[in-house]
């Protein structure tokens, strides 16, 4: 019989993560960003459609790379250490990953130190996989890494302590880890809550309406503007608690959608995940997802009770014993110093 853990992880690694971000959403987020990248040193790893080796692609004139930034397998290629003062620049029309042609675009402008790619293709075990980086030869990763593995992927950012711009799912921060680094401060959503779309390696095109690129949105640990991202709350909690019914589960709150986050009420209250698009640490505090803080029904109910088996996530009563699973939501509080 296969293991329980043997079945789950196969399921991950059956997991289709071969997206490749269009132009217009890099350019349409990465422009904000573009004065605190100024004398860095970027990596766009996860880019199976531009190369299986660990990469410069530019570098300007005078920054001298020394051998420190060569693998012991010399993964980074085409390069002559005695003339690395040289400026080096790879040619756009040789450029497939849309990351790479927009920073080469801006690499002059902006002034950033270096421009490397890496990739791994895990059908077939060819390049290097993000986990086996060095990453103390860079400063900024920048990437669309894939989506089954997007835990670990912020983790290992976060334990190198680099600054990041990349693309994940929409339900990210309901995961225990990548909640617990939004708790920490470690990651925020950046400008672009959903992309328009996303390549296929047939050269098709999923379109916003498809699920995939709805369900998507930037992640980063660089500078957002907190004025963009501010929730004018006009509803209230004393005049209309009907409005905000408890959950059964756990003691908050439901708060249907984001709108209606009610600007005196002082406990805990659940939003729905696109709470994250507006969130700014300044004005809510987050105290955990459903996921975490739900507690099992059968603790909460009658034995007879009739609910259907969502696990961990939050339930509101219907009336005759009967319970309505929610989907997944991020408990919120007030921050008092915004009062």
């Amino acid at each position: 019989m296969i293991k329980r853990t043997e079945r789950l992880q196969g399921s991950k690694n059956r997991r289709d993560d071969e997206y490749y971000t269009l132009y217009d959403d890099i350019a349409a987020e990465v422009r904000h960003y573009l004065p605190q990248l100024r004398g860095k040193r970027i990596l766009c790893p996860c880019d199976w459609d531009e190369s299986y080796n660990e990469e410069i692609v530019f570098k300007e004139e005078g920054y001298v790379l020394g051998r420190d930034l060569f693998s012991q397998e010399g993964t980074i290629k085409n390069i002559d250490v005695a003339q690395t003062n040289a400026k080096i620049e790879k040619r756009l029309d040789m450029v497939k990953c849309q990351f790479v042609e927009y920073l080469l675009n801006q690499a002059e402008e902006w002034g950033f130190r270096s421009i490397s790619v890496s990739g791994y293709n895990p059908k077939t075990g060819e390049g290097v996989r993000f986990q086996d980086i060095d990453y103390s030869h860079y400063d900024v990763i920048i990437t669309n890494p894939p989506f089954s593995q997007f835990d670990e992927f912020i983790d290992i950012l976060v334990k190198n302590k680099k600054q990041f711009l990349v693309i994940g799912p929409q339900t990210a921060p309901t995961e225990k880890t990548i909640i617990r680094h939004f708790q920490a401060g470690n990651i925020r959503v950046g400008y672009h809550y959903h992309l328009s779309g996303f390549r296929r390696p047939d050269g098709s095109v999923l379109p916003k309406q498809h699920n995939t690129p709805r369900s998507s949105m930037w992640y980063t640990n660089l500078q957002v503007d907190e004025n963009e991202k501010q929730i004018v709350m006009s509803c209230s909690y004393e005049e209309n608690p009907e409005r905000y019914p408890r959950y059964v589960n756990y003691d908050a709150i439901e708060v249907p959608t984001v709108a209606e986050i009610p600007y005196d009420y002082d406990g805990e209250m659940g939003v729905p995940i696109t709470f994250m698009q507006k969130y700014n640490p300044k004005q809510f505090e987050i105290m955990g997802s459903s996921r975490q803080l739900g507690k099992p029904m059968k603790d909460c109910v009658e034995p007879d009770a009739v609910y259907s088996k969502g696990g961990m996530r939050f339930y509101l009563a219907e009336g005759n014993k009967h319970y309505k699973c929610l989907w997944d939501r991020i408990v919120i509080k007030h921050r008092k110093e915004a009062e």
